[in-house]
């Protein structure tokens, strides 16, 4: 069908209705495009008038997309989407021999920094731009030619590869494993935990541990909290305590034994990490050897 301007809304509420239906709250989509409710109100009620349907079901205190609506914001929601890819990607031309990794602090820190270090041997005319967050799956897929994070289930992006999934299982320094031998499993459990203060969601904690285990939780005598998991992870290696640690995730750390498991017991997850390829990463094939490369060095 051939492009008809005068059929055309105006893009501004079509910004706002995106907005509005992503949100599911008029306010929500006002304080995100820095307006007044009031003129999100206008430009949805405009764009409905020029359609002739309703767009949302307006009730006291929520608005809700019809079934139109829906239908009209998946459509909209893409064409958005291309425009801004589009529009990035004149802004921001592509440049072949740098790629951007996202990635947690803790992936970041405590596994992918090594690996970049090795990567960069093989390929040392790439530059690597290491964008770092604390929830990777939150970034916008366009800040990015690749991501590395973890999730319950496969999360969606235009190529995911599955790394690996994880196990949990508690370690501390040899000397404070040495320190408390003679105690039981339980015990050392008892003497100082590291706890991580409101954790991504799905990251294990203590209470998650014991759960998955099913055993009752074992209050410590002692806590030291962190707000970042590698700042937990150096406190462990300097034997503040027993910690939570994820297999693969510190496979470095156990293999040169400045972290040891203090005991057997482990906890199988439902939880892996993924490699997620953004659009406009799949593009490059300097981002495509390093993702064959990082893949074939697991």
């Amino acid at each position: 069908m051939p492009l008809n301007i005068k059929s055309l809304p105006p893009l501004n509420a079509l910004v706002a209705f995106d907005a509005a239906a992503t949100s599911a709250s008029f306010t929500q989509a006002a304080a995100k495009l820095f307006v007044t409710q009031g003129a999100i109100s206008r430009q949805i009620c405009s764009l409905e008038k020029s359609l002739g349907i309703d767009l949302f079901d307006r009730k006291k205190r929520q608005v809700r997309l019809t079934a139109v609506g829906r239908e009209y914001h998946q459509h909209i929601a893409n064409a958005l989407n291309e425009i801004s890819m589009a529009t990035f990607a004149i802004k921001n031309p592509v440049q072949t021999t740098q790629i951007t990794i996202a990635a947690s602090h803790a992936v970041a820190s405590l596994w992918l920094m090594p690996r970049i270090t090795e990567y960069l041997r093989a390929y040392p005319d790439i530059d690597i731009r290491l964008l770092v967050a604390d929830n990777v799956l939150e970034v916008d897929a366009t800040d990015f030619d690749c991501s590395i994070g973890f999730s319950a289930v496969e999360p969606i992006a235009y190529r995911v590869d599955h790394l690996f999934s994880q196990r949990v299982f508690v370690v501390s320094s040899p000397e404070f494993l040495a320190q408390h031998k003679s105690l039981s499993p339980k015990d050392l459990l008892a003497t100082r935990q590291l706890v991580l203060d409101n954790p991504t969601i799905g990251w294990f904690n203590w209470p998650d541990w014991f759960k998955g285990m099913d055993m009752s939780p074992v209050v410590p005598q002692h806590k030291v909290i962190f707000s970042h998991y590698n700042m937990l992870i150096q406190a462990a290696q300097q034997g503040q305590g027993v910690a939570l640690a994820w297999d693969h995730l510190l496979s470095d750390y156990l293999a040169t034994g400045s972290l040891v498991k203090a005991f057997d017991q482990t906890l199988d997850t439902e939880a892996s990490f993924y490699l997620m390829t953004s659009a406009m990463g799949s593009k490059k094939q300097a981002l495509d050897n390093f993702r064959l490369w990082l893949i074939n060095n697991l």
